[in-house]
């Protein structure tokens, strides 16, 4: 059985600083906890009570004792489910993080990046912790490998979204080599659009309700255009599973005679603006819902390629739904300091895009099959060899 990778990976986390008191005292060793809390989490467990049954079930697993150095007539010591989440509570979050992040550093090329805040439902639920504020995260995600590359854990009474954002332009965690950010509207502020384009990066921001007149300074120019400069459509009209096809066609607007298509007060540099209109048609109704959206960018590039990049930030939102369906996140009720669990979380999706990314479209990879996300978790459950595996492979 391969270690080396499940090796380096126990390393690291032993370096963690370990804030319990009466050190000599401890009897459940933190970076043992951490990865069998991973570990349960790709065997499909949820809940505190879950991950400590399968804890409880492993406990003179062959594998987890050669992994953490143990004697063959020694047992792993397993803690309660309220020392569990007392243990989980506790680990150093910016350690963990940059853990993470060395982790999956590798498999990502750090150029579209897209960036959104979740809710961690049940931080704010009345309780034990009634004095904690409602928690979030916001995950960044390489749009050309959907995998999330690093978080920013954010405390409602503290900071919100948009500082953080700003403090991480600041950090330099992102390259300054002509990275390009997408954000939801929400993101569409004046200092961090401008702030990423004094470093010379770029963006394809979205224009809602929260730029009321920004947005209509948009419609107006646009208006004022005969023809837009380039359209693209959508010839692949895409199926859903609410059976309903979806078409979108893409409108940009660009000054061929300049680089600046739309001078504002506050916005520096708007190069190019764009329409996308989505028809969604219910395939047993016949019924057609037809919706408009507008974006602004500070670069030119082709309806295509603006077409893909839109697209692709939409993996943030695939993320989120394989973070609710294959680890339960909506049901974990976090309370105090959710955070390391959210990690551990976002580390066994990355695992499974990364054999999806290797795999997708190849037959006779699973025994199923299909190489789709909800089946590579499917094996994880089921073949325990299987997911030690997705440590060991070379992506």
């Amino acid at each position: 059985m391969k270690l080396k990778y499940k090796k380096q990976l126990i390393e690291k986390l032993k370096g963690m600083t370990d804030v319990r008191k009466h050190q000599h005292k401890i009897q459940y060793l933190l970076h043992e906890i951490v990865f069998m809390t991973l570990f349960a989490i790709m065997k499909g467990n949820v809940i505190f009570k879950d991950i400590q049954s399968w804890m409880i079930f492993n406990k003179n697993d062959k594998f987890l004792k050669k992994l953490f150095n143990y004697k063959k007539d020694e047992t792993i010591p397993i803690p309660s489910v309220a020392s569990l989440h007392r243990i989980l509570m506790n680990v150093p979050n910016e350690e963990l993080e940059l853990i993470f992040r060395n982790y999956f550093a590798p498999f990502v090329n750090n150029k579209n990046v897209a960036l959104d805040g979740k809710w961690l439902r049940g931080s704010d639920i009345d309780g034990q912790y009634t004095q904690e504020s409602h928690q979030a995260v916001m995950n960044i995600l390489c749009k050309d490998t959907k995998i999330v590359f690093g978080h920013v854990h954010i405390n409602k009474f503290k900071k919100s979204e948009i500082p953080i954002f700003k403090d991480l332009l600041d950090e330099g965690f992102f390259s300054k080599n002509g990275q390009i950010f997408t954000f939801d509207a929400l993101t569409t502020q004046v200092p961090i659009l401008n702030h990423i384009n004094s470093d010379g990066n770029r963006y394809i921001a979205k224009v809602k309700g929260n730029q009321l007149n920004l947005k209509k300074d948009v419609i107006s120019k646009i208006n004022e255009f005969v023809n837009p400069t380039q359209t693209y459509e959508d010839t692949d009209i895409t199926l859903t599973e609410n059976n309903k096809s979806v078409k979108r066609v893409v409108k940009v607007y660009q000054n061929l005679g300049a680089d600046i298509v739309l001078y504002h007060s506050d916005f520096k540099n708007i190069q190019t603006l764009i329409e996308i209109t989505k028809e969604i048609t219910d395939l047993k109704t016949k019924l057609v819902k037809t919706t408009t959206q507008y974006l602004i960018a500070n670069f030119k590039t082709t309806a295509l390629e603006f077409h893909t990049k839109i697209l692709h930030h939409w993996a943030i939102e695939t993320y989120h739904y394989h973070l609710d369906m294959l680890t339960g996140e909506d049901h974990h009720i976090c309370y105090k300091n959710p955070f390391a669990i959210s990690i551990l979380r976002s580390f066994s999706i990355n695992l499974l895009q990364l054999f999806l990314n290797k795999y997708k479209d190849q037959k006779n990879i699973l025994p199923t099959g299909k190489v789709i996300m909800a089946d590579i978790k499917r094996n994880c459950v089921h073949d325990t060899q299987f997911a030690l595996d997705l440590f060991e492979m070379k992506y």
